[in-house]
This record gives C-alpha cells, structure tokens and sequence, in this order.
C-alpha cells in the first residue's frame, strides 16, 4: 500500500484514536487530522470528523465543509468508523458517504467481539443483553431505542445476513452479522472491492489483515509518561465514576458549575505543583448539559497553557475532542498502544503527550497512576 492511501473517516476523536491504534498494530503508520488539506505524512489518514458531537443539521453542514474541495478519488480505501454502542448519526452518514463516494455496495458490521458487542439475528447484543435493555439506552445524547438494527438504519432497502455465503449483487445495503472474529474474517474474505465498509474498529481490523501486506508489528518500544500528569475525566460511564469514587479525594478536582473555569484551574495548578499528578472529573450525580460540561471542562484546561501539564490522559470522545479544541490541536501522531482503543498521541511541536481512552472501555492498570498494585510509570 502507498503511503496515505487509506483514508478511515471516524465520528469521534476516539474511535479515531482507536483506528490509529490498529494501524500502529500492523506495521503502518498513522495520522489523526479535522481536516483534509493536511499533508500526509502516514500510511493510514484517520480524519476525526467529530460529527458526533452535532446536532443532526449541523453534522450534515459540517461533512459538506469537509469534503467539498475534497478529490475522494485519492484513496485506494476508504473506511467509515462508527460507534460498537451505536452512538452517531449512523444512518444520516452511511447515506451521504456511500453517495459522495459512488459506490454500489455498503457492508455495515458494528460489532466488537472484545467487548461481546455482536449481532444476533437481527439484535444487537452487549454482553448477551438488547442494547435498548442496557445503559445504553440512558445515554445522554444518543439513547438506543430499539435493538434492532434495521430499526437504527430506517430502510427498507437493507438487509442482515447471516453469513457471506448468502450475500448476492441484490444485496446493496448489507448489515454483515457476526458474533466473533471468525465471523468478521469470513466476512472480510468476501466483500467486493468497490464496495464501501463501515462499523466499529474490529471490522476494519479484520479488512486490514485480509488487504494489507504488513505483518504484525513486534512490540513497541517502552516510554515513560513525563511529569506533569492530568487525568481528564469527562464520562458518565459506570466503571469510569465508580473508580474516580474510590480515589482518596485529595487527589481529584471536581467540576461543578458553568463559570467556575478559573477557581478550579487555580486549584488544578497547585494540586500538580503539589503531587505532580491530579484528576479533573465531574461532580457524580450533578445535573447539567453535556455539551455545558465538556466546554466549561476544556475551557479549564485551557488556562493551564502557561503551565501545561506534559501528559493529558482524557477519557471520552467528546470530552478530549473538546479540550483539542481549546488547545488549538489539529494533528495528534499516535505512537503507542495501551490497550485497544487507548491510545499516546504525540502533539507537533508541542512538549505534550495525549492518551485518549473512550468512556466505556476499560482502564489499564498501567495506564491509571493510582492503582494499588501499580506505581506510575514516571520520570
């Protein structure tokens, strides 16, 4: 493959964490932009078109600003990354993209066999449960209403197939049901080359190994996380709020209200002078908007800069995407891999390292300072 001849189109900063992850995985190296008039550098171009965070009409405004001085004609693969919780505007973009991209075919897999998120049927499973029966369905922004995912895609015109066996040229729109690797591998092994892929990361894991020449990468060089260090925690995930809960509370700043920002920078900057470690996390059970919380959070961080700790580990896409923002970041370079999903980024020409790490996936414990079997990796 030349070098940025896939271009991987993700919905959140996250998932387009995630993506590059994959790509460092198997020997290629990545890139994470917002916009597509950035040079190049990497073999894997994730552009993170944080649409996710937008309400439908400005989403829609948005990916035209993005690809309207844009040649797709560039790349030799193009991949749709979507949400394994089914967060998005799923259906709106599957739509848009297969027509700017001209193509006859769309295959739709969002599963996540890691995280026993898969297809059953027509029903989509998260750890043998509907979707719409777990938390899921309490999502703030994206609540899952049915488990059904023809129900999700509004359309008469697509189909779930059980198996690449029982797909024919009749088939445009396919929903490729799978409920393990395996299955996504079979899967990858049959699809038309022109046809355009989209789902959550493990999909486009299995369509790599299956069209890459690369092997797998051997394992990546040690680092050391640099002091400062700020853990940014803007989820409501369950596990996320049970763990910041169990810290001793000396070491967290919470966030409460809107027009707080710089109080608690204030207090953020002598607790790092203090222990060369903090988390900013919001106040469990309080009650405000989430777009309010990640702004307000971001705009916090954001007056750190004259003192700016030297990694940032944040949790949540919108959360981190909102901090980039604040920080005026449009390129992240990721260079290693914690776990799937977590990734280190390192910031152009900025002393600065980012771990992103989406709300509902699970910590390392070398990734979370404070564990009790665990000393920070630091110097």
């Amino acid at each position: 493959m030349s070098r940025g001849s896939i271009l991987v189109i993700a919905d959140d900063l996250t998932g387009a964490a995630e993506i590059a992850g994959i790509a460092l995985r198997h020997g290629l190296s990545s890139q994470i932009v917002r916009h597509l008039n950035q040079s190049v550098t990497a073999d894997v171009l994730v552009l993170n078109s944080n649409s996710r965070s937008l309400k439908t009409e400005d989403a829609r405004a948005h990916r035209a600003a993005i690809f309207a001085a844009s040649n797709t004609k560039t790349w030799d693969w193009v991949y749709l990354k979507f949400d394994s919780a089914l967060r998005g505007h799923i259906k709106e973009e599957l739509a848009y993209y297969q027509s700017l991209l001209q193509r006859e075919y769309v295959f739709f897999s969002p599963v996540n066999p890691n995280l026993d998120r898969v297809i059953q049927g027509e029903q989509y499973l998260v750890a043998g449960a509907p979707i719409a029966d777990t938390d899921f369905a309490r999502d703030p922004e994206f609540p899952v209403r049915s488990s059904n995912l023809l129900d999700l895609l509004g359309s008469s015109l697509w189909s779930v197939l059980q198996k690449p066996a029982l797909w024919q040229k009749t088939h445009r729109q396919v929903i490729a049901a799978a409920k393990s690797w395996d299955d996504l591998h079979q899967w990858s092994r049959h699809i038309p080359e022109n046809a355009l892929c989209a789902g959550a990361a493990a999909f486009f894991e299995a369509l790599l190994q299956k069209r890459s020449e690369r092997k797998m990468a051997a394992g990546q060089e040690p680092y050391f996380r640099k002091e400062p260090i700020l853990y940014i925690c803007g989820s409501n995930h369950k596990q996320s709020v049970t763990r910041i809960t169990a810290l001793s509370q000396e070491n967290v700043i919470y966030w409460r209200r809107k027009g707080s920002e710089r109080e608690v920078a204030d207090k953020l900057l002598n607790l790092l002078k203090k222990n060369r470690i903090a988390v900013f996390a919001v106040q469990a059970g309080l009650v405000a908007g989430a777009d309010t919380i990640r702004t307000s959070m971001a705009n916090t961080v954001s007056m750190l800069q004259t003192d700016m700790p030297k990694e940032l580990i944040i949790e949540g896409g919108a959360t981190a995407q909102a901090v980039l923002n604040a920080l005026n970041i449009d390129v992240l370079l990721p260079t290693a891999e914690h776990a799937p999903g977590v990734i280190r980024n390192e910031v152009p020409e900025k002393e600065l390292a980012i771990t992103l790490k989406p709300g509902s996936y699970p910590w390392t414990e070398e990734l979370w300072a404070f564990g009790p079997q665990r000393k920070p990796n630091i110097k």
